[in-house]
């Protein structure tokens, strides 16, 4: 457990300081673009992150057993070279086709940027999944330091990138594009680098017949993820402001910060909880959602009564409208613990299609509610419709997982949910900002009155509980994460 304990460890501190530098330097961006500028950004990387999405065909997953059913380190390597030769050859063909349409996408934007920043989309995009096919591969290697490594450098080479061009040289909206461009060029060289020993110096076809093969089911469940996260903007940007579009990318960021306390507690979680037949199985995940739900309504409690404070650090007053959004926003990385809990049964006996049905489910209602919605309530609409997304795939979830939602008790302490939502919601609307530290002192107190028996209950069960590695060092039950983009 200690092992285990120890690499979740290092890979949060890591990953914590991207987000934390990200949010430290925002403010220099947003106040020399502006609110309006930030929005034209947050646009043009969502077209960016489709076709990444596109061009990695689900590599993270596919990787992940090729590369654990690979029986000499020889083999190894020419899994990871095949692979990447697989998706630099996909990163070819979309950006080629990126470019031949580019004149047509840059009118479906509605931003004059469009047009002269596609050439750096398609010029960076091969780098890009090199960058993100090597540090999938440090992380299946259990290779702490390079994986480490790798995620620092990301951070201080987009740190590097974007005020030398944005801030220092003033190059505005495409110096963000040709900043993050240049990282990735950077990112891909940089691996290649000091991974060099583990790629290997022949091209296996069969390997990517397979990799092409086992992506391309995956493929719509990666769609329909950036559909949930990212079609909004699409469908906002002919009827509201620029400066509105500011706003609502600044409500994803905050919310976004909710991951970097939400994901390590899942990877923490999950190794312990798929080796669940050692003990009182029903009883652990109850306790486990009930901590869970106490801790996610400190996060969200902490992070809105803190939002106006950060909006007008990050934006000024041309910020502050956003806060309304920031609650139902939250509700993605929140509601991603809950799935996560519901599918565990699921994930340990190989069914995880199941996650895909709640995924394609919540992309269909994201986009109908944001077509009916959107053009007379703007932003309202996307934010809300977003909530009605995420809690429509845990539902469906649910559904499918009706003995580990019954084991769970999904129901209980949802009154003091939404209870706390409303509050919430209200606070920021209307509350006065000195009370907001009151409230945030309330909600400790109640969080340690509710959470701290289960915590004690959960300990003991989990106690005896060790996870199993394989030859990779890795947990032999592993459920890989989305691909990590260098654009965000």
């Amino acid at each position: 457990m200690n092992r285990f304990a120890q690499t979740t460890l290092w890979y949060t501190l890591a990953g914590l300081v991207g987000p934390i530098v990200a949010l430290a330097l925002t403010p220099l961006y947003t106040r020399t673009i502006g609110v309006a500028g930030y929005g034209t950004v947050d646009v043009l990387l969502t077209l960016w992150q489709g076709v990444f999405t596109v061009t990695l065909w689900g590599m993270a997953t596919v990787l992940a057993g090729l590369y654990s059913r690979s029986q000499s380190e020889d083999q190894r390597q020419r899994v990871v070279l095949s692979v990447g030769v697989a998706v630099v050859l996909l990163a070819l063909l979309c950006g080629g086709g990126v470019y031949g349409f580019s004149s047509w996408i840059a009118k479906l934007t509605y931003r004059a940027e469009a047009s002269a920043a596609l050439p750096y989309f398609v010029a960076a995009l091969p780098f890009a999944v090199i960058y993100t096919t090597l540090l999938q591969v440090f992380r299946l290697r259990n290779d702490i330091r390079r994986t480490v490594v790798s995620m620092l450098a990301l951070v201080l080479v987009t740190a590097a990138t974007r005020i030398g061009l944005v801030v220092v040289a003033g190059l505005g909206v495409l110096g963000m594009i040709q900043a993050a461009a240049l990282t990735n060029v950077l990112m891909a060289l940089f691996t290649v680098t000091i991974g060099w020993q583990i790629i290997g110096t022949r091209i296996d076809a069969a390997v990517i017949k397979t990799f092409y093969r086992s992506g391309l089911p995956l493929l719509p469940v990666s769609l329909a993820g950036w559909a949930l996260l990212y079609a909004d903007r699409w469908l906002l940007v002919p009827h509201v402001s620029p400066i509105a579009l500011g706003q609502y990318a600044l409500a994803v960021l905050l919310a976004s910060l909710l991951a970097f306390v939400i994901e390590p507690l899942k990877n923490a979680w999950q190794p312990v909880a798929l080796q669940l037949r050692r003990c009182d199985e029903d009883a652990f995940l109850a306790l486990s959602y009930r901590l869970y739900q106490s801790l996610a309504l400190l996060f969200v409690g902490g992070l809105v009564l803190s939002t106006p404070a950060l909006l007008w650090v990050i934006g000024a007053d041309d910020a502050l409208a956003a806060a309304p959004y920031v609650l139902p926003l939250a509700s993605m990385p929140i509601l991603g613990g809950v799935q996560l809990m519901l599918g565990i049964r699921a994930i340990r006996d190989g069914r995880t299609t199941v996650f895909g049905w709640s995924a394609v489910s919540a992309a269909v209602v994201n986009i109908v509610l944001n077509l009916v919605f959107i053009p007379q309530y703007g932003v309202n609409a996307a934010a809300w419709a977003t909530a009605a997304a995420v809690l429509s795939a845990t539902i469906v979830l649910g559904m499918r997982e009706r003995a580990t939602a019954r084991a769970l008790r999904i129901g209980g302490g949802l009154w003091l949910v939404a209870l706390w939502g409303l509050c919430l919601e209200w606070w920021v609307v209307y509350g006065a900002a000195w009370t907001n530290g009151v409230a945030l002192l309330l909600l400790v107190i109640g969080t340690i009155v509710r959470a701290w028996p289960a915590l004690i209950q959960w300990r003991q069960l989990s106690s005896g509980i060790e996870p199993q590695a394989d030859h990779t060092g890795m947990p032999s039950e592993v459920v890989v994460q989305r691909e990590p983009s260098v654009w965000e």
